[in-house]
């Protein structure tokens, strides 16, 4: 009875870990966006890497609306947002560091 508890368990255990697998390459981008996004709708960004199950790189972009948007890392106005967005919150910690 112990042999087929740990054996239903370990199977268990390995159904949920595909399960898992599964998920998270479900919130992975697929492709990227054609066009430039305005930096006036976004409100932050994430890394998506290669090694995270996922099938390409990206930047995603968050917008104040809401929506996460697939961008190409390689694209000189996806890293000019990214260093806007750092110097922005450069002038945040500047201003919480003075009070």
């Amino acid at each position: 009875m112990t042999r087929i508890s740990a054996t239903v368990i370990v199977l268990l255990v390995a159904a949920l870990s595909v399960l898992c697998a599964d998920a998270s390459a479900l919130s992975c981008c697929r492709k990227y966006t054609k066009g430039k996004i305005p930096m006036a709708i976004i409100k932050g960004f994430s890394i998506q890497t290669m090694m995270r199950n996922c099938h390409i790189d990206a930047v995603i972009l968050h917008t104040k609306g809401g929506r996460n948007i697939c961008t190409d890392p390689s694209k000189r106005w996806v890293m000019d947002i990214i260093q806007k967005l750092r110097e922005r919150v450069q002038v945040i910690s500047r201003k919480h560091s003075k009070d």
